[in-house]
């Protein structure tokens, strides 16, 4: 860790550490001997940030915690605004520190506003990460930085419940990483899983820009294999009235009609792409209605949560079909967003599932949408960027499973309490995810020596078993009431920074094929 001392006052200090900055592309921590050779700063140096209206601020560490430092005159007006205290006193200028809390995150959002997330997108691409620890910031930046437009801090609303995290605990997270990477590239804070207009309401006041509604109607596609007849009883159970709509003349717009669909380029390779044509019949025309009708409604109330609110240009909003086994056909894509324009809904994007076509595209397209959602590897199958669309991409969340990885090497009697109080809860998991994960499939820890724990994490399915485990296990209190092993991995992560983040980026690397 390279290290300064011997600095004769605020200009050169602040000089050195950012000489190191320049030098370094890590942005490793860099150890702050103050004269009195007895408080040490651990100050990251792309932190560093002359504040306009005085006073240098900068990120770093102090008793292993993280914490802002504030470097300037102790009278000045910025001291009394932050909640800290001031730890040493040198020639020309005080040395503050402020504990990092929901107070001083906000704070910085507002003096540093690349700090708060936007709704902006300059570029045709954007990805957002799952990251329920919201410790992963660093290594998402470094292994995405310049490729796309990023979206932190990708939150399920029930993930945060589960784990009785408040919304705003993942953002200032997020916070934390912009502004101690000095990143000022701009960033999406985005709410997934999203079903009711209070789950919105909340992620909108916690200060997140983009919204993943995803209506859950299960089992979705299973109606598309119902008869004429039953999809005729079907339909007469939608809430017309709700809908604002009348069945015979929702059916008739789609019946036999002929939908163009123009062209649209994948690639630049000056190949003419072909247009399409869909021509619904009855019984596609039935199934789209009984399975989209009703999550109309659900979106129509969703927005209009924004709508009243005066949000709605504020923010991205996005209809999601993510977690649903399958997707929507192009000619269900093509009901769903003609129906939603119709009653004045303007989704921005669509996530049609686990599949996205050309068709797909070509639909996008037609309907003058910004764009499609969808798994990161979909990132190959995006039109040429002369079409106008969008592709916002989606990486799966493995922080817990990277930080356990690491704590098996590191740590491996805080990784054999983990796995034994995970094993412990599988068949309450079980049970209430309706999982098909066999506790003879994850033997006891007990029957491994340290140096092969890492081999348990191999295990086929081990992902999903450590996945849908972690809430029980991070609920786990001892005798004080703490969660002892929530803390403990948090702890560990914080110890084992650079080693979590190096772990991390090459994931995350390997699931763009090192894109």
């Amino acid at each position: 860790m390279k290290k300064i001392e011997g600095f004769s006052n605020r200009r050169e200090l602040v000089r050195r550490l950012e000489s190191v900055g320049d030098r370094s592309n890590s942005n490793d921590l860099v150890r702050i001997i103050l004269d009195d050779q007895e408080k040490v700063l651990l100050v990251y140096p792309a932190s560093v940030r002359k504040f306009s209206r005085g006073g240098v601020f900068m990120a770093g560490k102090f008793n292993d915690r993280n914490a802002l430092f504030i470097l300037g005159g102790e009278s000045l007006r910025v001291m009394q605004e932050y909640d800290g205290n001031v730890i040493h006193r040198q020639s020309d200028f005080v040395v503050m520190k402020c504990r990092w809390s929901r107070s001083v995150a906000k704070k910085i959002r507002e003096d540093f506003p690349y700090c708060a997330p936007t709704n902006e997108q300059s570029g045709q691409i954007s990805i957002a990460f799952g990251d329920v620890l919201g410790l992963a910031g660093k290594a998402q930046l470094l292994a995405f930085k310049g490729k796309a437009n990023l979206a932190f801090s990708r939150q399920c609303i029930h993930q945060l419940r589960r784990l009785d995290m408040h919304p705003e605990d993942a953002r200032d997270a997020v916070t934390w990483t912009i502004f101690s990477e000095g990143y000022e590239g701009g960033f999406a804070a985005e709410a997934c899983h999203l079903t009711t207009p209070e789950d919105l309401k909340v992620m909108l006041d916690a200060g997140y820009t983009r919204f993943s509604i995803e209506p859950f109607i299960e089992p979705l596609y299973s109606i598309r294999e119902k008869p004429k007849i039953e999809l005729l009883e079907a339909v007469l159970e939608i809430p017309w009235i709700e809908l604002h709509d009348k069945f015979e003349l929702m059916f008739y717009r789609y019946k036999g009609n002929r939908i163009d669909l123009g062209p649209i380029y994948f690639s630049d390779d000056g190949e003419q792409p072909e247009s399409r044509v869909i021509i619904p019949n009855e019984t596609e025309v039935l199934a789209a209605i009984r399975m989209l009708g009703e999550i109309i409604i659900q979106v129509d109330e969703m927005e209009r949560v924004l709508v009243m609110e005066d949000r709605r240009d504020d923010v991205v909003l996005e209809v999601s079909f993510a977690r649903t086994k399958g997707s929507l056909t192009p000619f269900e894509l093509f009901f769903l967003i003609t129906e939603l324009l119709r009653r004045d809904i303007q989704p921005d994007f669509i996530a049609p599932g686990e599949e996205i076509t050309q068709e797909h595209w070509l639909v996008a397209r037609q309907t003058r949408i910004t764009g499609l959602s969808g798994p990161v590897d979909k990132l190959t199958d995006v039109p040429d960027e002369t079409s106008g669309l969008r592709f916002h991409g989606v990486v799966e969340d493995i922080s817990y499973l990277t930080a356990l990885e690491c704590i098996a090497v590191k740590e491996p009697g805080l990784f054999r309490n983990i796995w034994a109080q995970s094993r412990n809860v599988l068949e309450k998991v079980k049970e209430e995810f309706n999982l098909n994960l066999s506790i003879q499939k994850f033997p006891p820890e007990k029957e491994y020596a340290d140096g092969d724990l890492p081999k348990l994490l191999q295990l086929k399915h081990a992902d999903l078993f450590i996945k849908y485990t972690m809430s029980e296990v991070f609920a786990k209190k001892d005798e004080q009431g703490r969660r002892f092993l929530r803390l403990a991995v948090y702890d560990f992560i914080r110890k084992h920074e650079s080693d979590y983040t190096d772990a991390l980026v090459k994931r995350y690397q390997d699931s763009l094929g090192a894109t």
